[in-house]
């Protein structure tokens, strides 16, 4: 409970630091040697659409259903971005469930200076095949776009976790981690490009134990607003529930469609 009331309190001081450095130009010229906020006052708010599916289906010697879905909606308005996400991930092999993960996540940025900006976000997810019924963490940070280039791009994430936690096998934890991700992105052209998130989550509480996760991805336009993406995911947890593995890898090819 004091590492979550920690963590309100350190985002309530971002957030209010933040709307005095921008309200303040003598202040940001003095900590960004005189970079200015963001002028977004006469720009129109922005939405964008990404939606995936993948499905494979065979059937003989074995058969196999794997069926991925997934959705990301992000709204720009002033100095605010919000990030929604949601993916299901459901797979059987000889007519036996063999994976079945929930994913969603709300963010919210608050940019005070071009490039750094303070976030929270709430990230949910269900994975029984991996020990736990149910994951929420609660993440505070800033975050850093170290790279703005015409066609590379790239944000680093450092802040806090607070982790709540149910296992299959009906138990509890609650714990605090500490937290760095990484995003970049290469545009090959407009609508073609490559994307690799990374995130190391190490628990404060459990010496030894931590999460690393990434994703590498390939999209290629087959219209204005279609294409064909290729992803491949690897997660790591270094101390999962007993007699569960430390490692899943998903490999997935399928649709996207945006807007």
């Amino acid at each position: 409970m004091k590492t979550r009331i920690a963590l309100l309190a350190f985002l309530a001081l971002a957030l209010n630091s933040a709307r005095a450095l921008a309200q303040d130009p003598r202040s940001i010229a003095f900590i960004s040697a005189g970079a200015a906020p963001i002028d977004t006052t006469k720009k129109k708010p922005v939405t964008s659409f990404t939606g995936d599916l993948g499905f494979v289906s065979a059937s003989g010697n074995t058969n196999i259903t794997t069926l991925t879905v997934s959705d990301k909606i992000v709204h720009t308005t002033g100095y605010w971005m919000f990030t929604q996400f949601a993916a299901y991930i459901t797979g059987e092999t000889n007519n036996k469930q063999t994976a079945n993960q929930l994913l969603a996540s709300e963010r919210a940025d608050y940019a005070f200076l071009p490039r750094v900006s303070v976030f929270g976000a709430l990230n949910f997810e269900r994975n029984t095949f991996a020990g736990f019924t149910s994951r929420t963490d609660e993440v505070l940070g800033v975050s850093w776009k170290a790279i703005l280039a015409p066609h590379d791009s790239a944000r680093l994430d450092l802040g806090g976790v607070y982790t709540q936690e149910e296992d299959v096998d009906s138990t509890k934890q609650n714990y605090p981690s500490a937290r760095a991700a990484f995003n970049y992105k290469h545009q090959f052209s407009k609508l073609a490009y490559f994307h690799q998130f990374a995130e190391y989550i190490p628990n404060l509480k459990t010496s030894g134990s931590y999460r690393f996760n990434t994703e590498s991805s390939l999209v290629a336009p087959i219209s204005a607003h279609i294409g064909i993406k290729l992803a491949y995911a690897f997660r790591f947890d270094s101390k999962p529930q007993p007699t569960f593995g430390t490692t899943d890898r998903l490999l997935t090819t399928g649709v996207q469609v945006s807007y």
